[in-house]
């Protein structure tokens, strides 16, 4: 009698919670292959791959590739567009991939575009349309069910937060997901010139990518009007990267005015000076940068937040992400989860007590926001 009673109270909690352990069970698989490898994933052994292809969508003249992902259940499903930061593999990042997969493993019906200009270090306004056109095209599939998820990673969070707040679409989406995303791009020039960050009482420095800065400007010197200045700062550029650098430094001194505003904000790594120097950049870039500031518009998007970034990230600091939460509107829902322990998007390597704090600490409070992700469902 009592094997009987026992059994009976463990199929009633069963049926009770059936829902809530499987979303448990899927966001641990989603968090073990999101700190490991691609090649050591491990939800593929337990759930068949989703059917996936390639589809294009008409936007600004010219059509613009995706990678849809529809899962294996029958029925309708959550759409959930996701959009790629700046890297050269765009879509077909093998992380992405994963992280595509696994989303449409659990149930949504994923979308991912790819972006020209993302991959190749030339983050435009005009990303933004491409975003909202393809959002429209998923959730218009007939497979969508009303409502759905926004989510982007790093330098794609910022275009991705304008197209939310678009009139076209910012009622169709229930949630927007920002994965080591920025509000101010001003203080994210500043954090990669010089390595300092400060908001919000928080503060501190990391070493900045050398490289980085160099390479932004390359890929835009389109900003310039000097044709000249265009030219000799190319070659300084492509001088440093042969590790030329007496000669790229004297180069320096042929360029314009427009040139040399540039290349002395690029030398800096004083904040003290990074703001009379960003001053005296010519205004097309100032205003690039204000154009591609999303915290001003946060508000006025409908949908609630995830907002999730890593406390080592070299790339953008995790202040943004603050920034991005405080910037949410009164009623709406935002949870921000900071993990110490990894750098841009992927986990740094640790000692055996930082493991520790990494797993028990920021593996539960990503399991959380995963959990979180898929109770949209």
């Amino acid at each position: 009698m009592k094997k009987i009673i026992f059994v009976s109270l463990l199929v009633i909690i069963g049926i009770l919670f059936a829902g809530q352990i499987k979303r448990g069970f899927l966001s641990a698989l989603i968090l073990v292959d999101t700190v490991r490898p691609p090649e050591k994933a491990l939800m593929w052994r337990f759930i068949p791959p989703p059917a996936v292809k390639t589809v294009s969508i008409p936007s600004r003249g010219r059509d613009l590739k995706a990678d849809i992902y529809v899962p294996r259940s029958k029925g309708s499903a959550v759409p959930l567009l996701l959009v790629h930061g700046v890297n050269p593999t765009g879509k077909d990042d093998a992380q992405l991939v994963l992280l595509a997969g696994n989303l449409a493993r659990a149930g949504f019906l994923v979308l991912v575009p790819d972006f020209a200009g993302m991959k190749d270090l030339r983050m435009r306004r005009s990303d933004v349309e491409d975003i909202v056109r393809s959002y429209r095209y998923l959730t218009g599939l007939q497979i969508a069910r009303p409502g759905g998820v926004m989510m982007g990673i790093s330098y794609g969070v910022g275009p991705l937060l304008f197209a939310a707040a678009d009139s076209r679409i910012r009622d169709r989406a229930s949630l927007v997901v920002s994965f080591g995303g920025y509000g101010d791009l001003r203080a994210v020039l500043q954090f990669l010139m010089t390595g300092y960050y400060d908001y919000g009482g928080a503060s501190g420095y990391l070493r900045p990518l050398e490289a980085l800065r160099w390479m932004f400007v390359y890929k835009n010197l389109d900003f310039l009007s000097s044709t000249a200045d265009r030219k000799t700062l190319r070659e300084i550029i492509e001088r440093r990267n042969r590790y030329e650098l007496a000669s790229a430094a004297a180069l320096a001194g042929t360029l314009g005015p427009e040139g040399r505003a540039v290349y002395a904000f690029l030398s800096n790594t004083d904040p003290k000076q990074f703001g009379p120097l960003f001053e005296r950049l010519p205004a097309s870039l100032r205003d690039y940068v204000a154009a591609l500031s999303p915290a001003k518009i946060v508000k006025d998007i409908k949908a609630d937040f995830i907002i999730v970034h890593g406390m080592e990230d070299y790339s953008i600091p995790y202040t943004e992400s603050i920034r991005l939460a405080e910037a949410v509107a009164e009623g709406r829902q935002v949870r921000l989860a900071l993990l110490s322990h990894f750098m841009h998007i992927e986990p740094v390597e640790q000692s055996a007590a930082d493991l520790v704090e990494r797993y028990a600490v920021g593996g539960w409070r990503l399991f959380k926001v995963i959990y979180a992700l898929l109770k949209v469902q």
